[in-house]
């Protein structure tokens, strides 16, 4: 507690919350902090995201990485990717790069909340695109949605890249 005694940092408590203690610089205490409301794809392995107990409490976003969940009980995709904008977590996103085709296939784009303004489907589909490009994607396919009209806004942004949205053939098991 010497830092505290010092004044470099000082403890933070949230209402309504139990957590172990919290700590921030002193220098922040007293400024503004705005939120672009710019929209990120995250690791799964992101600092955010790790302490799962935080992310709930903080954000009300339960999350888990699934590729540890057996395949019958995933109910977002083998490694789906938190989306945030702003203070919100808006999808999560099961997409894996086809290098070989240049293909960005999402398999399944899960949205948080069935009420995402357009400007922020604009803006989602601004940080789809770059991670396309990141992973050396020059198209972009959608397998599966929880929100089809948000899915049609969003591949309307991205109509240079995708193909037709096309439903997922059910196979039948044999």
């Amino acid at each position: 507690m010497k830092m505290v005694d010092t004044g470099e940092v000082t403890q933070v408590e949230i209402s309504g919350i139990k957590l172990p203690p919290l700590f921030m610089l002193s220098a922040y205490q007293k400024r503004k902090i705005t939120l672009s409301g710019d929209v990120f794809i995250l690791s799964p392995f992101d600092v955010l995201n790790v302490l799962r107990h935080r992310l709930k409490n903080f954000f009300a976003f339960d999350y888990q990485v699934e590729c540890f969940v057996p395949e019958k009980k995933r109910k977002f995709g083998y490694f789906a990717l938190p989306v945030l904008q702003g203070d919100t977590f808006i999808a999560r996103m099961d997409a894996k790069a086809d290098r070989k085709q240049g293909v960005l296939i999402v398999n399944y784009l899960h949205f948080e909340s069935s009420s995402v303004a357009p400007p922020d489907i604009k803006k989602l589909a601004g940080a789809i695109r770059n991670y396309a490009k990141f992973n050396a994607s020059k198209q972009i396919s959608f397998l599966r949605t929880n929100e089809k009209k948000l899915l049609a806004a969003l591949a309307a942004h991205l109509d240079d890249l995708t193909e037709p949205v096309v439903p997922a053939k059910k196979v039948r098991k044999r």
